[in-house]
């Protein structure tokens, strides 16, 4: 195993502050082999000068998204590797479709739906191990007395079997 710190050559591209053909910053970093994905992502932050209100995005050189931790580890390929710093984009209450707005209100009557259909298997569980206990109780007595009958009519033949059977001589 070879414990060398690996140096990973970054170019920065900063979409952020321009939209169209941003800038491209070269900078590199030292890290050491299988270090944590959180440590990593800190010091690329530190690196890039970012908070965290941006997203950074790791690319190779194949413009392939790679999770962090691939940079620490020893037998990916040394490489330049692309980070993309853009705005987080989301969707304004104000300008979304009513599409939208069905679809999210349909989601939020099947949850509604689905926690009411918990809330009375809820309530139906103790009563269905109720109704399951008492019937095992009454299968139970039902077989009971049918053994009983099944013994005093068993007493009642044997001594009748025992006259028909032919001795055997001893």
């Amino acid at each position: 195993m070879d414990f060398k710190k690996r140096i990973i050559r970054l170019k920065i591209r900063r979409f952020d502050l321009s939209a169209e053909n941003p800038e491209v910053i070269r900078k590199s970093i030292e890290i050491a082999p299988y270090t944590d994905a959180n440590v990593i992502k800190s010091e690329l932050q530190r690196i890039c000068s970012v908070s965290d209100d941006k997203v950074m995005k790791i690319r190779n050189e194949k413009c392939a998204h790679i999770p962090v931790c691939f940079l620490a580890d020893p037998s990916f390929p040394d490489e330049n590797f692309f980070i993309d710093i853009t705005n987080i984009s989301y969707v304004d209450k104000n300008s979304a479709s009513l599409l939208q707005d069905a679809y999210v209100d349909s989601v939020r009557q099947k949850i509604r739906t689905l926690e009411s259909r918990i809330a009375q298997s809820e309530l139906l569980l103790p009563q269905l191990e109720w109704r399951r206990q008492a019937y095992m109780e009454e299968t139970v007595n039902g077989l009971s007395g049918k053994v009983a009958f099944l013994n005093r009519r068993f007493d009642e033949l044997l001594p009748q079997c025992r006259m028909k059977q032919p001795e055997t001589m001893a």
